[in-house]
């Protein structure tokens, strides 16, 4: 509390962070970390060697009694001090949402944690943090390895200060920027009370393979960009990250339509509404290091092409080394085309 505050918001003064509102997992992991040595060793993390003696001092039982307590307190959001231009911050967060969740409320599964609400001033500072390799470079970091790499992709200050103005926006749990877009878009075609014109979706010549050749876009449509959706655990109880915990590709790409229909549902959109597909696939041990397509399919076919939902979207797929977490085979975004009324 000499540092956090009485009532765990933060205190800028010793650069200590907002605990109020951070979920007990991700708290008990950031004790780890400083005892176990992956945060609070750089000599450019001046705050974290400060913090991590406090940890140390701790026993296991202390630590989870100091979890618990922060995981207690009521969450309230700071109040905004970091200046920048959400509009560009809200397109370099859509790489970040992968993890961090489209609403900045974090994901457990890949230890990710909240933002929205968060003091933005320590955003930036862990951000330039990750970037510089103060955080995220111990060998056992992992994790704090994947958000380094992630970090890098802001290339100056002012693109730190833009996404993190954009995750102001979120502290409320939504994105209050959505309804200005979409409107600003409408308005823009001369769209006000006009209904869009239709999609124009080519299929394969000579083929019933159930994607498109090409989908038209007529002017004036507003299209939404929909970042990358990854798989929830097919059993949370098995040991983390093996494939008893994420399941195979075809479960794997059953879980990530799954959550994009819950995702798009949210949004007031559907699959018949995608026009653009990326797929990220890692390869499998059972098919000599390549990607199990076969299997992926086995799950897209039940959300494209049936009689219920035929319209097909454009479409890629990529076999990639990696994804965001140990054991994930499966990734895909979309670009949707929303029908203006």
């Amino acid at each position: 509390m000499v540092c956090h505050g009485v009532e765990l918001m933060g205190n800028r003064a010793v650069d200590a962070p907002k605990l109020a509102g951070l979920p007990a997992w991700y708290v008990r992991r950031q004790m780890e970390a400083f005892r176990n040595g992956w945060r609070g060793v750089h000599e450019d993390d001046v705050n974290g060697m400060e913090m991590r003696p406090q940890a140390t001092a701790l026993t296991a039982a202390q630590v989870e009694d100091a979890v618990a307590f922060a995981a207690a307190v009521p969450e309230r959001p700071a109040p905004a001090t970091v200046s920048g231009d959400a509009a560009r911050g809200q397109r370099l967060y859509q790489s970040c949402a992968a993890c961090h969740g489209v609403r900045g409320e974090g994901n457990e599964t890949l230890l990710s944690p909240p933002l929205a609400g968060q003091n933005d001033w320590y955003l930036v500072s862990q951000l330039e943090l990750f970037r510089s390799g103060a955080r995220g470079s111990a060998p056992d970091d992992t994790h704090g390895a994947i958000m380094r790499a992630a970090a890098q992709t802001l290339t100056d200050d002012q693109a730190t200060a833009d996404v993190v103005a954009y995750i102001n926006t979120l502290e409320e749990g939504e994105n209050p920027m959505k309804n200005k877009t979409v409107a600003a878009a409408a308005l823009a075609a001369g769209l006000s009370g006009a209904a869009m014109a239709d999609v124009t979706r080519y299929p394969l010549p000579n083929s019933d393979f159930p994607i498109a050749q090409a989908v038209e876009i007529p002017a004036g449509t507003t299209l939404v960009y929909h970042s990358g959706m990854v798989p929830r655990p097919a059993n949370p109880e098995a040991e983390r990250y093996t494939r008893e915990f994420w399941g195979n590709t075809e479960t794997q790409a059953l879980s990530v339509f799954a959550r994009l229909e819950e995702s798009l549902a949210a949004k007031d959109l559907t699959f018949s509404d995608v026009v653009k597909m990326q797929v990220f696939l890692v390869g499998v041990p059972e098919k000599s290091g390549a990607m199990d397509f076969d299997g992926f399919m086995n799950a897209y076919r039940r959300y494209f092409g049936s009689e219920d939902q035929p319209n097909l979207p454009a479409r890629s797929a990529f076999q990639v080394a990696g994804l965001a977490a140990p054991g994930m085979l499966v990734e895909v975004e979309v670009v949707l085309a929303r029908p203006v009324e």
